[in-house]
């Protein structure tokens, strides 16, 4: 379990530098071309390529962001329970997460090979779409590897209580 743990953090954590690297180049190249249609000159397809980071620096921060529970949630009244009945609320949204990006990642898998099969292109640039559907899938498998993980943890969490 230790090295699932270790694998997990791992991958979440290149996953998240990636996920900041596109996101700094989103912000240049937004700069670059508000500049360049200030100066008549835009940037051609800078639309396309800041949507595609976008979905990039997205896809690589989701696996980091529930590792660290950086997700908003509305604990209000849910602090007020005891440590059990936490736990047991958090393995039932944990077990609904779960089930909805192992979803979402097959329908996302198959989506990517039915963009691929048809051979569909971004609108200005050209650029195949399925490539970054894909990526996206493989950030979704990760994250919903990380949810797995934390619903083992809050099991072994209860069990204990």
């Amino acid at each position: 379990m230790e090295s699932f743990r270790k694998m997990l953090v791992l991958l979440s954590d290149k996953l998240k530098v990636v996920g900041a690297v596109f996101l700094f180049g989103m912000a240049i190249l937004t700069c670059l071309d508000v500049i360049g249609r200030l100066l008549k000159h835009p940037i051609f397809g800078s639309v396309e390529l800041v949507s595609f980071m976008g979905v990039i620096a997205i896809a690589c921060s989701l696996p980091f962001t529930h590792m660290e529970e950086g997700h908003i949630g509305v604990e209000l009244v849910v602090r007020k329970f005891s440590s059990k009945v936490r736990n047991i609320i958090k393995l039932c949204t944990e077990t609904l997460s779960l089930i909805l990006f192992s979803l979402v990642t097959w329908k996302m898998f198959a989506h990517g090979m039915k963009v691929r099969n048809s051979g569909e292109l971004s609108m200005n640039l050209q650029l195949p779409e399925y490539m970054i559907i894909f990526l996206l899938a493989c950030c979704l498998v990760i994250l919903t590897l990380t949810i797995f993980y934390s619903i083992l943890t809050t099991i072994l969490k209860l069990k204990k209580s």
